[in-house]
Formats: C-alpha cells, sequence, structure tokens
C-alpha cells in the first residue's frame, strides 16, 4: 500500500494582494475601535479613553499606512520600514500603557 500526499495545482497564490488585503482590514478595524473609544472620550470627557484611542490608531493603521508609504514612495531598505513600523508600535503601546494607568 503507498500513500500519497494530496497534490495541490502548481499555482500560487497572489500573496501580495493577500497581504495588502489583510492590512487594510486591520486599519479598518482599527480605525473604527479607535472611534469607538474617541466617543467614549468625548461622552465621559476621560483622557485615558483619547490616549487609548491614540494607541490603537498607532497599532493599526499608523504601521500599514508607514509601510504602504515607504515602500511604494520611497527606496527605503526593509531594515529601515521595519524601524519606522516598530517606532510607531511602540509609541501605541506607550499610549495604551498610559492611558491604563491613568485609568
Amino acid at each position: 500500500m503507498t500513500w500519497t500526499m494530496l497534490q495541490l495545482p502548481n499555482t500560487t497564490p497572489d500573496t501580495e494582494g493577500l497581504i495588502f488585503v489583510f492590512a487594510a482590514v486591520t486599519a479598518i478595524v482599527g480605525l473604527f475601535v479607535a472611534y469607538q473609544a474617541f466617543r467614549g472620550y468625548r461622552r465621559n470627557e476621560s483622557r485615558p479613553m483619547l490616549y487609548l484611542a491614540l494607541g490603537v490608531i498607532f497599532l493599526t493603521t499608523v504601521p500599514v499606512i508607514v509601510d504602504s508609504a515607504l515602500s511604494g514612495l520611497t527606496e527605503a531598505t526593509d531594515a529601515g520600514i521595519l524601524l519606522a513600523v516598530t517606532l510607531a508600535h511602540l509609541v501605541g503601546v506607550s499610549s495604551i500603557l498610559y492611558a491604563i494607568m491613568r485609568a
């Protein structure tokens, strides 16, 4: 008895397109979450909610924009793009930490 593995066609999925779709969905959902936090800030005049909104934006939307802009408009290296995205993440996490510590 011989076992054969499932054979898939030799087509490769459009990984760049798939990555773009996932990044766009992440940015859009992040903007929605940040908008809800901003509404909470306006409704309750709670500064921690404002910092939460900013943190979510810097964790979800800003990295997508930075990556797309640096990749498409400049000749930045992968390391430079990674540094910019990591800085956006650091700002986002710091903002959320500030919001939590102030609450």
